[in-house]
């Protein structure tokens, strides 16, 4: 996804095998077929035996779909929208921000955070994006606001949808109302001893997210 995003592969162009996407990124070939089949749910790939898979549009033809399914799924997130002139810094977890990464109060993190928007296109903000990294790694993992396949390989993600009210900040960082109804995605991202790495929460707008799925 990042590699068509970045106009690596463009439309027309055929894509490597399966066999050689898992040699070039050393990932199981369950992992590559999972995100091949997401390129194709999202109306960027078409699958043709004995043809091969062709790219056949630069972005998901349907849209921007807050919540995941697979990693392949928050890899195409990261690809498609971007942060808007973030704040970055390092942040001690009080009882407020403990409770909403679900995370010891009193421990310490780098932070980024700003509006999400799309990478091409309308500029209207999608949500409000914080990413927390545990303050022992290195913080400019952060910066690259960039998620891949192979970075997420290694790692089990916990997705968490609630809703709540739109704070001041954050309503006036969006242009909508203090208030207003709000869907907020937790993700939280563990190495595979089980230890929190990173913590990504998405504060959406009522009126500016939609979910489908494919039953």
């Amino acid at each position: 996804m990042v590699q068509i995003a970045e106009g690596t592969f463009r439309v027309g162009d055929r894509l490597p095998t399966e066999g050689e996407l898992c040699s070039t990124h050393g990932l199981a070939r369950g992992t590559v077929r999972r995100a091949l089949g997401s390129l194709e749910q999202f109306g960027m790939i078409s699958r043709r035996p004995g043809v091969g898979t062709t790219v056949i549009a630069p972005i998901p033809a349907a849209g921007y779909q807050p919540v995941a399914q697979s990693a392949a799924d928050i890899a195409t997130l990261a690809a498609e929208t971007r942060l808007s002139s973030p704040w970055t810094g390092e942040v001690v977890a009080n009882a407020e921000l403990a409770c909403r990464m679900g995370v010891r109060r009193g421990t310490k993190w780098s932070v980024i955070e700003g509006k999400r928007v799309r990478r091409r296109g309308d500029d209207t903000p999608l949500c409000w994006s914080e990413h927390y990294l545990r303050g022992d790694l290195p913080a400019d993992t952060l910066l690259r606001d960039h998620l891949t396949i192979d970075m997420l390989a290694n790692q089990r993600v916990e997705q968490t949808i609630s809703a709540s009210l739109l704070q001041a900040r954050i309503a006036e960082a969006l242009g909508t109302e203090v208030g207003g109804a709000a869907l907020v995605i937790t993700r939280r991202h563990r190495d595979q001893g089980g230890r929190l790495i990173s913590v990504g929460i998405h504060t959406h707008p009522a009126d500016r997210y939609s979910i489908t799925t494919n039953l």
